[in-house]
């Protein structure tokens, strides 16, 4: 059967696939689907029944069916010729008081017998074009939710991670006697729906394959739905590349006019002028404001028109409204860069959602790169340019360092650019109503950027969510930088819920956490875990696996860290014979020597020296994690210099902890000083290394695993 039915059926109009057709369709494909037969009356029924063996199941066909159970459109496990003629004559009565239901027949199959169900779905997504589900099957996919997504294309290599991902995934693996299911059988299977959703991609809205039951040598699609779009979709999976064109000028322009300038204190024309202009950066600034002609001891311009030299960047802080006109003007200047600080632009609606899209257009036409607007500005801290709108005296800008922080939120941006001071930072973008230039656009830049080692963003959604992984896939595994998100707005839409079980899961975060994954993204929680990563990516060496062992003068912080380490994917290392029995003949017989490490209140730096040593040799040890009760006398000061000469070995992730407080603050930002981060919470310190296992993982992942 060709998939152009598919178009036919969209065609007259036919919002759902008849199930027979959708599973003859999915047969073409390598799904294996119950024999079955469509008949038109009770007495075909009958004899489609004897010919294929009692018991059957009996379903009604229609366009206009999608959950047959609730309509009390399928009967199933009927033995007899007397129970298939009672039901089609029952079901037949019953849907015939819906005119609005187009009966086009009845389909009947054999009974399968029971195994171990599962659900495959596809989706078309907003953000990432066509998305491949896989989970727990049966009634109760939506109880569990135990599901995981990918992008498609996917290769086998991308299958098997996604069973292995499934909490459920023990059921497969013969579980309490039960017989197992080869997971190479069930990769085939996903990549076979894959290779369907991908060639299919056009005509579809959302596909449930629920039940598939599994058996050790097959499975059989039990039912299949087929939600159509409302038409033929030209283009269903997006191309765009990400284009880093001018983007260079946002960082060092060597002439910047911004118009807007103000000089009234208080005002964001007049805090960004200052940014410009009263600090470190040394390139030349020309003020725009047709009523004034000089602002903070600069010579201050009426126009753009007004300035002879050749400008590269133009920063905007007038009315969102009159910036269409600015770009313009710019153009005649030769700018290709523009940063629009201006808010009050689509997130207002009307007539200021319109003029965002001109100045969309425009960017185009004009060949000129936009950031913003509605953001807080750009800041690199090489070249010392900042156009921030907070004053220095109320925001730090940090010191050169290797983490360049991409924000949507001006919010965040701000916030990250101060925690981050003592790692440094390389680049700052608040990049705000994305009307251009996107998070795409600036990873790729980012990439090749020297300055630029670890990439920490937080997200509220995406411009282009294909174009996004696509090029963060590559800037990960070409120029081996991690890529840091924290996505914030997971809720499910639930928009589809009554339709459709994919697409019920498909409005909720785990969409971006599959693709995430398969793209090598580090996904983190929550700011605080975003700060965590960063810091320790910045600072420490790539681990060779995910086992931690710990090491404190006080034992519930570790206590706490074990409950949450296997929920973040590490495991507590199970030393070797040798290193109890070196920890054991040198520390009082009252420590405990077994992973994690109690040397109690009376530890000592010396003590901490030795057992850290001990874990850093531990071949069973990939990452080593000192928390410190600072309060406690016994613990000297030396303690700083032993983990600074530790550092400078690098032999393994070294991760401190510590809550208290000024004398806590003082030690922890002299260990810091070494570049050996200290986190004051037990999460932060448990998803920094979480995160540094994933990075490990990642830059090992094999080369099977499709790009989407």
């Amino acid at each position: 059967m060709p998939i152009s039915i598919l178009h036919d059926h969209l065609r007259d109009q036919h919002k759902i696939v008849p199930e027979d057709t959708a599973k003859r369709l999915l047969q073409e494909y390598g799904l294996q689907i119950p024999r079955g037969r469509r008949v038109s009356s009770a007495d075909e029924g009958v004899a489609a029944a004897r010919g294929l063996g009692f018991p059957v199941a009996v379903k009604a066909i229609s366009p206009d069916i999608l959950h047959k159970t609730e309509l009390q459109a399928v009967r199933i496990r009927l033995q007899d010729e007397a129970a298939v003629h009672v039901a089609i004559r029952e079901m037949l009565a019953l849907l015939r008081t819906q005119p609005e239901i187009r009966l086009e027949g009845f389909l009947v199959e054999e009974m399968v017998p029971t195994g171990i169900e599962l659900i495959i779905g596809l989706q078309n997504d907003a953000q990432f074009g066509p998305v491949i589900m896989l989970g727990v099957g049966g009634i109760f996919t939506e109880i569990f939710q135990d599901v995981v997504f990918r992008v498609l294309p996917i290769g086998k290599a991308d299958a098997l991670a996604m069973i292995e991902r499934l909490r459920g995934k023990e059921i497969f693996r013969g579980y309490r006697g039960g017989k197992a299911i080869p997971e190479e059988q069930i990769a085939d299977l996903v990549c076979h729906v894959g290779h369907f959703g991908l060639e299919a991609a056009q005509y579809y809205e959302s596909i449930d394959l629920n039940p598939i039951v599994l058996f050790p040598e097959g499975h059989r699609v039990l039912d299949a739905k087929i939600l159509l779009r409302r038409e033929v979709a030209s283009k269903p999976i997006a191309s765009a590349q990400p284009d880093t064109r001018y983007l260079g000028k946002f960082f060092t322009p060597a002439a910047v006019a911004h118009v807007g300038a103000s000089a009234t204190p208080g005002k964001v024309g007049n805090i960004v002028l200052d940014s410009l202009t009263q600090h470190e950066y040394r390139g030349k600034i020309f003020p725009v404001n047709p009523s004034r002609r000089e602002i903070l001891g600069i010579k201050s311009y009426p126009s753009l028109e007004a300035i002879s030299e050749p400008v590269d960047l133009v920063v905007a802080t007038v009315d969102l409204l009159q910036v269409p006109q600015v770009m313009r003007e710019s153009a005649t200047r030769g700018a290709h860069a523009m940063l629009i600080i201006s808010g009050g632009g689509k997130e207002l609606g009307g007539e200021r959602a319109a003029v965002e899209q001109q100045i969309h257009e425009l960017s185009r036409r004009l060949d000129m790169r936009v950031i913003g607007p509605n953001c807080i500005g750009v800041y690199d801290a090489e070249s010392r340019f900042d156009a921030f709108f907070q004053s220095h005296a109320r925001m730090l800008r940090p010191k050169a360092g290797p983490v360049a922080v991409l924000s949507q939120s001006g919010t965040f941006a701000a916030s990250l650019v101060e925690d981050l001071a003592r790692v440094g930072i390389s680049k700052m973008v608040s990049y705000g109503n994305r009307v251009d230039v996107d998070e795409a656009d600036l990873i790729a830049f980012l990439a090749d950027d020297p300055a630029t080692k670890v990439i920490g963003c937080y997200v509220e959604g995406l411009g282009d969510g294909r174009k996004f992984l696509t090029t963060a896939a590559r800037v990960i595994r070409e120029a081996q930088k991690p890529v840091v998100i924290w996505k914030s707005g997971r809720t499910p839409r639930g928009a589809r819920a009554a339709m459709s079980h994919t697409g019920f899961f498909g409005g909720s975060y785990a969409v971006y956490e599959g693709a995430f994954a398969q793209a090598g993204v580090l996904a983190v929680d929550s700011y605080e875990e975003l700060l965590a990563a960063c810091k320790a990516l910045a600072w420490q060496p790539i681990p060779r696996g995910n086992r931690i062992a710990m090491v404190s003068n006080g034992a519930g912080p570790m206590v706490t860290a074990i409950d949450l380490s296997g929920s973040y994917g590490l495991e507590v290392a199970v030393l070797e014979e040798a290193t109890h029995t070196a920890m054991a003949a040198q520390l009082p017989p009252f420590y405990i020597t077994r992973n994690p490490v109690d040397v109690t209140g009376s530890g000592t730096a010396r003590e901490y020296q030795l057992v850290m040593e001990a874990l850093l040799r531990d071949s069973n040890v990939d990452i080593v994690m000192p928390w410190f009760v600072f309060q406690d006398t016994p613990l000297e000061e030396d303690i700083i210099s032993y983990l600074a000469e530790f550092h400078r070995q690098r032999r393994k992730p070294i991760l401190c902890g510590g809550i208290g407080g000024p004398y806590t603050a003082k030690m922890s930002a002299a260990i810091e000083e070494a570049q050996v981060p200290v986190y004051h919470s037990i999460q932060g310190w448990i998803a920094a290394a979480a995160s540094l296992a994933q990075w490990g993982r990642t830059l090992e992942r094999p080369p099977g695993q499709k790009t989407p």
